[in-house]
């Protein structure tokens, strides 16, 4: 198996385990009756201590080789992690699982990376991205509507999922840029333990965050092993396929938890699960965001050959 083909499959495994993260948010929430803000914060501080002692000496010197500045910049790109995880669990609350994932991951975050990564990354639309753009936007819309009414639902979960995308696709360009010359799993323990830690902060200041029940304990530390597998497995791609490609395949998140909610709602027919309000409008908005995707990563060599051949005619 080439690079390309290993890191895309690792790319694939992060959006399976992020769509059983998805779900697993939405089963606590309901179930513990966990709030989504402590949700947030405990199981990255829990992911991203397990990644920083795996490698405890390749920690210690990723700590002190970021410098002042490198550690400003770290800690704002936290700041983005834990805003765009909080308004994701939040979203989930409100909207359910899978739509969240469709609308958010699934779309609107993959056109934000694509258009950041133009300005910081060097990276250009083509005509072919420009059209992928416009499938995207689409794809968006189409999950949006209500078909009961021929319009369009927009109401808070949904406006959340939209700028937890921003958010996190701005931690995702940020994060492009320091694995140019940090090791990996290092860098992604930190953003995990950094970006948890701030909001388990701001959760205990503002009394949004309450002391869980045992149960409740339990559940958090057993979800702490997810987002360190899920941000360790899509930061491993960045540098290696690119922010985009990782992205594109990425946006299969949404295909994937409508999948496990349904395999959850086989196994167990009473699970309180939001499904999408019409199953087959979002899977059908989510195919057409992921065709605008797999545009938007348009391979350049096809385009030099389509270049090549209207130059010979």
């Amino acid at each position: 198996m080439d690079t390309r083909r290993k890191y895309i499959a690792i790319v694939l495994m992060s959006a399976l385990i992020v769509a059983f993260e998805s779900v697993a948010v939405e089963a606590a929430i309901n179930i513990a009756e966990l709030s989504s803000f402590i949700v947030s914060a405990v199981p990255p501080i829990v992911g991203g201590a397990i990644l920083m002692c795996i490698r405890p000496g390749s920690t210690v010197s990723f700590g002190k080789g970021l410098g002042r500045t490198g550690w400003a910049f770290m800690a704002l790109l936290c700041a983005f992690v834990a805003g765009g995880v909080l308004m994701w669990f939040d979203a989930i609350s409100r909207i359910g699982a899978s739509k969240e994932a469709i609308l958010g991951g699934g779309s609107s975050e993959v056109l934000f990376i694509v258009l950041l990564s133009a300005v910081f990354l060097s990276e250009r639309l083509n005509k072919w991205e420009a059209v992928g753009s416009i499938l995207v936007l689409a794809g968006v819309f189409l999950v949006l509507a209500n078909a009961d009414s021929l319009g369009f639902s927009v109401g808070f979960g949904e406006a959340e999922a939209i700028l937890s995308s921003l958010l996190l696709a701005i931690s995702v360009v940020m994060t492009t840029i320091l694995l140019k010359s940090k090791e990996l799993m290092p860098l992604s323990g930190v953003e995990l333990f950094l970006s948890g830690t701030i909001l388990l902060v701001v959760g205990v200041v503002t009394g949004l965050i309450e002391t869980p029940s045992l149960e409740g304990l339990l559940i958090l530390m057993g979800l702490g092993t997810i987002p360190s597998a899920g941000l360790l497995t899509y930061n491993a791609g960045l540098p290696k396929i690119g922010a985009s490609l990782t992205s594109v395949l990425f946006a299969l998140t949404g295909i994937m938890t409508v999948g496990v909610q349904l395999l959850v709602l086989l196994v167990f027919p009473s699970a309180d699960i939001k499904l999408p309000q019409n199953i087959a409008l979002a899977l059908l908005g989510g195919a057409v965001a992921f065709a605008g995707v797999y545009l938007l990563n348009r391979p350049p060599s096809v385009d030099r050959a389509e270049k090549s051949a209207e130059g010979e005619i």
